[in-house]
């Protein structure tokens, strides 16, 4: 079945959401691992991981994405 893989990791959830639908659209599932403390939210991060044989396609997919700040 493979394993499961960190691809990118961001502090703000909301830009997760956003990237792990931008590689679904593309058919790379994707899941969102929140590590973030909910006593004191400005501590931990959001992880998105990929299937270990999507890796490639999901970080090229990830390196065209861009934020717009």
């Amino acid at each position: 079945m493979g394993q499961w893989i960190t691809v990118f990791k961001e502090k703000v959830r909301s830009r997760a959401e956003l990237l792990k639908n931008e590689l679904e659209n593309n058919n790379v599932p994707a899941v969102i691992f929140d590590k973030v403390d909910h006593v004191y939210p400005m501590l931990g991060i959001v992880e998105i991981k990929v299937r270990e044989s999507q890796k490639e396609q999901a970080e090229s997919i990830i390196k065209e994405f861009r934020f717009n700040d």
